[in-house]
This record gives structure tokens, C-alpha cells and sequence, in this order.
């Protein structure tokens, strides 16, 4: 992102509460919580960090890969944002 595109942004993925840490075996990535449905209809309170291990048991494989693939803190927030509290 450009940095004057930067202050045009209102929110980012960085300032929404469905934005954890993943931790894995050997490294930590950020992922967006929004797409698994317990976290995502707000059933249960979203951590601040959560294991691969549960995302696995919760959503299988293809769901982890979903969770990854918004992983990116300075994109502009998406359509489900709600802010940190």
C-alpha cells in the first residue's frame, strides 16, 4: 500500500477484532477469523492468539488455508470489520 493511500484508508485489518495470531509449530502468521462460523457470528469471543491445532480441529484444512489467506494487517478492512475493543 502506497503511503499516501495509507491515510485514505479508514480502517485496517490491523484495528479489527478478527484479526489473531496463529501459532503454529515453528512460526506465528496473522489470520482473519471472520470466515469460521463460531468466531465469525460472534458465538465465541475471538482470542487474541489461537493454535493451528484448534483451527484444524474446528475447521479441517481448507479452513486453515482460508484463515491464512487474509492474513495481511495493513489491507483495508473488509465488509465484516468490527472494531477492537
Amino acid at each position: 500500500m502506497l503511503p499516501e493511500m495509507r491515510e485514505k484508508a479508514v480502517h485496517t485489518c490491523s484495528d479489527c477484532r478478527y484479526l489473531v495470531r496463529i501459532q503454529g509449530r515453528e512460526e506465528v502468521r496473522w489470520g482473519c477469523m471472520a470466515g469460521l462460523p463460531k468466531y465469525g457470528m460472534l458465538e465465541r469471543r475471538v482470542p487474541p492468539e489461537i493454535h493451528a491445532l484448534d483451527i484444524l480441529k474446528m475447521a479441517g484444512r481448507e479452513g486453515l488455508q482460508a484463515v491464512l489467506a487474509c492474513s495481511h494487517p495493513d489491507n483495508p478492512a473488509c465488509g465484516l470489520f468490527r472494531p477492537r475493543i
